[in-house]
């Protein structure tokens, strides 16, 4: 924490916002600390609020100030917009620090999207859940969760999708199905993208996470034995966790599929950029606290006794106009995205985690693949592997402006590898 003699402005994003002909700077908190934007004068961001750096002395600031522009606001009126920063928790000082401490305390993640991306009611919900895996291009109803594994395939892990359960809900049953039918696991280790900032790779949680269906409970020895090998600084992002979705959305399937059927527990792990390692086209398990994770995971699983599989929530590829592109998704390049799509695919199935990370690496992640580096942890932690692809589906907007792919993947210990050519998709892909 930052002291108010040297305010700290939280990693925020900024937006112009003009009223009754005024202009303010629009601070908006990606992590949900405080819901509405906060406004700014812009003269007052722009000469004050962004050089709020953690080093810069409100001293300083004031002769900076009187040297650039001439004029000087006075001692008072600096520690009245620091102290209204402060409030706000806009600033990484004392409101934020109590405001932390108390999450961090807290023993339950509250639902972040019930009600809003999925019904906050149980009959609700379950009844859209059941809907998804007897819809045309779902999976069907999954069968009985097995008492013991059968012993000709060993289910190890799954990749579901994280997109919104309306557009991608029939593509997470066939990675559910199979957990239903395949798996006796007691623990999933969820991996989940992080998509907003976060200082660390890895960001751990001890909470339990609440769904509308009933408490998911988390494994929190195991959780410590990783924390234990690869530090206490990976619950410095703890706060992260909690507008995520792309763990919730597991959580909310596994209690569906698993609750009052049988006790398991989650390890939920966010997993946060490696963009500075595909820049440099470097592998990432080069990274010392990349290596160090993969190895505190697989030391906590094997001391943890327990029978574990590991569930990425991830989506592949995001373009058009409303991630920077400047055309129109139009069937060329939905047929380039799914023709990159087989090939990130065909490495993952083969179990070749640099290969996979070395493909979009290649073209500088242009079709921005946000579960990159979450399936890269996941491929290195699960060991040897054989994969398969179970479903592919990319939803568009009506606009074209927006192009989401995802798909479910099912890894084994031991089976037939799927060819690299063959891809499995939604008939309205």
């Amino acid at each position: 924490m930052a002291s108010l003699d040297f305010p700290k402005l939280r990693p925020l994003s900024v937006q112009r916002f003009e009223h009754e002909g005024q202009s303010f700077a629009a601070l908006i908190d990606p992590l949900g600390v405080f819901q509405d934007p906060v406004l700014v004068p812009i003269e007052a961001y722009r000469w004050v609020v962004r050089h709020l750096d953690g080093r810069t002395s409100l001293e300083d600031l004031q002769a900076t100030i009187l040297r650039e522009t001439g004029q000087q606001p006075t001692w008072n009126e600096l520690e009245f917009l620091v102290d209204q920063l402060d409030r706000a928790m806009v600033l990484d000082g004392p409101t934020f620090a109590r405001f932390l401490e108390s999450y961090q305390n807290e023993p339950v993640r509250p639902p972040a999207l019930a009600g809003r991306s999925y019904p906050g009611n149980a009959r609700e919900l379950r009844s859209e859940l059941d809907r998804y895996f007897l819809h045309v291009e779902g999976a069907g109803a999954p069968g009985v969760v097995p008492s013991q594994t059968p012993s000709e395939s060993l289910l190890r892990g799954v990749l579901s999708p994280h997109i919104d359960f309306q557009r991608g809900g029939p593509v997470y049953t066939w990675a559910y199905k199979a957990i239903a039918e395949r798996s006796d696991a007691d623990v999933f280790v969820i991996l989940g993208v992080a998509h907003q900032y976060c200082r660390n790779r890895f960001a751990l949680t001890r909470k339990d996470f609440d769904t509308p269906l009933g408490l998911v409970r988390t494994d929190r020895d195991f959780v410590d034995r990783i924390a234990a090998r690869a530090g206490d600084h990976l619950f410095e992002d703890e706060l992260a966790h909690r507008a995520e979705h792309s763990i919730e959305f597991q959580a909310v399937f596994l209690q569906y599929l698993l609750g009052g059927r049988r006790s398991f527990s989650i390890v939920p792990i966010l997993v946060g950029s490696f963009h500075d390692l595909l820049e440099a086209q470097r592998a990432p398990m080069q990274a010392k606290e990349i290596r160090e994770f993969v190895e505190a995971l697989k030391s906590a699983e094997a001391e943890s006794g327990k029978k574990v599989l590991y569930l990425g929530g991830i989506d592949l590829c995001h373009v058009g106009p409303e991630f920077g592109d400047p055309d129109l998704v139009d069937r060329e390049m939905r047929e380039r995205v799914r023709s990159f799509d087989q090939e990130m695919m065909g490495r993952a199935i083969a179990d070749d985690p640099e290969g996979w990370f070395g493909t979009a690496s290649k073209v500088g992640n242009r079709w921005r693949v946000c579960g990159l580096a979450a399936t890269y942890t996941m491929l290195q932690a699960m060991g040897p592997v054989h994969g398969k692809v179970l479903r592919y589906d990319q939803a568009v907007d009506p606009a074209r402006t927006c192009c989401v792919s995802f798909a479910s993947l099912a890894f084994e210990t031991n089976g037939c590898i799927q060819s690299p050519e063959t891809l499995v998709e939604s008939p309205k892909a």
